[in-house]
């Protein structure tokens, strides 16, 4: 997974996702034109906080990797998170 497959995934999706890393964070948004500068190595993310419609939910990096490459889709996530119907 790169930076440029979560900006495109998070455009398919119409998602924000903001990377957690040591002292920082980097946001992307489904309407962003570009990347924001610099970014840091995708091991450095500790965890992703995902907003898609009316799910805001913290992920792993991997649980963001499986949605970007399509290997885990939205319902199989939202299944995961307890207290969800």
């Amino acid at each position: 997974m790169t930076f440029d497959e979560v900006l495109a995934w998070c455009r398919a999706n119409q998602a924000d996702v903001r990377g957690v890393y040591r002292g920082n964070t980097v946001p992307i948004s489904g309407n962003d034109e570009c990347l924001p500068g610099s970014l840091p190595l995708l091991g450095e993310i500790f965890h992703w906080d995902l907003r898609l419609g009316d799910l805001r939910h913290p992920v792993s990096a991997s649980d963001l990797e499986r949605l970007v490459t399509g290997k885990m889709t939205i319902e199989d996530l939202k299944s995961t998170i307890r207290g969800r119907e």
